[in-house]
């Protein structure tokens, strides 16, 4: 890893909640926040209720938008900016492998038909550090 991805890792390298944009019907941006995994890749999962208005509208239009990071500005923290293209897994095999016991508030288990794990693929990066008016731009 060169240092920028030093520094986004640093960052998403433990579960954390994240702000996500998708878009809606009308055309218009809905946020809420999701709680992120991420792998070594920068690919990052959530998972969801296949009957949420957020799984209905990435299945609609895959292109979405999370922050992350400092969620107390100003704190003197950095954080993410993150563009990239959603994916949905229903399949108990994905369900199973990322299951997370917490879910169980939401879920009857890994093997909950309605429970299905969103997969976002980033195509760009924006490290957003305090007193710097230009992030640092990682893209794939």
């Amino acid at each position: 890893m060169n240092e920028l991805e030093e520094k986004i890792w640093k960052i998403l390298d433990h579960p954390q909640t994240a702000a996500l944009a998708t878009i809606g019907e009308s055309g218009a941006p809905w946020v809420r926040y999701v709680t992120i995994r991420a792998e070594r890749n920068f690919t990052l999962n959530f998972c969801t209720a296949r009957s949420t208005r957020k799984a209905r509208e990435i299945a609609a239009n895959p292109n979405v938008h999370l922050t992350c990071g400092s969620l107390q500005p100003p704190d003197g923290s950095a954080y993410l900016q993150i563009a990239g293209r959603a994916e949905i897994h229903s399949d108990a095999a994905t369900r199973l492998k990322y299951w997370q016991e917490e879910w169980r508030r939401y879920f009857k288990g890994a093997d909950d038909p309605d429970c299905i794990m969103v997969f976002v693929h980033p195509s760009r990066i924006e490290y957003n550090a305090p007193g710097s008016a230009v992030p640092g731009i990682w893209t794939k």
